[in-house]
């Protein structure tokens, strides 16, 4: 099988607004070409988000990649969450995106979570 015969699933963004949280759903592969769709989601999230006063929380579950693009991504909006007092909290229960996040250091940089519930229940 060559390169070209692989499918690599797309990256899937999907938010779902909630009285406690905007809780952003990915699932599928974040690179370079996917990581524009995660960052127009981000940025969604982060303006609902702001005008509720409520915190982002990004669900990591289903993602089978996760490339340095998107680990920057996070950084950039737990930045922006950080000036704006909109608290970021990552879904990473294992597998790619937890073992990236571990790599990097950023497990001690960004808020992490097992599962939603959890991240749902946390105070900042």
């Amino acid at each position: 099988m060559s390169i070209e015969d692989e499918y690599v699933e797309p990256v899937r963004v999907e938010q779902e607004h909630r009285d406690d949280a905007v809780v952003v759903r990915v699932a599928g592969q974040v690179d370079t070409s996917t990581a524009p769709v995660l960052g127009d989601g981000l940025a969604a999230a982060f303006t609902a988000a702001a005008r509720g006063g409520l915190p982002v929380v990004v669900d990591l579950t289903a993602v089978d990649f996760l490339a340095s693009v998107g680990l920057s991504l996070l950084v950039q909006h737990h930045q922006i969450g950080e000036r704006q007092g909109t608290p970021l909290r990552v879904v990473a229960p294992a597998r790619n995106p937890l073992r990236a996040l571990r790599a990097t250091m950023l497990d001690e940089v960004l808020q992490l979570y097992a599962s939603v519930p959890e991240a749902l229940a946390a105070t900042s």
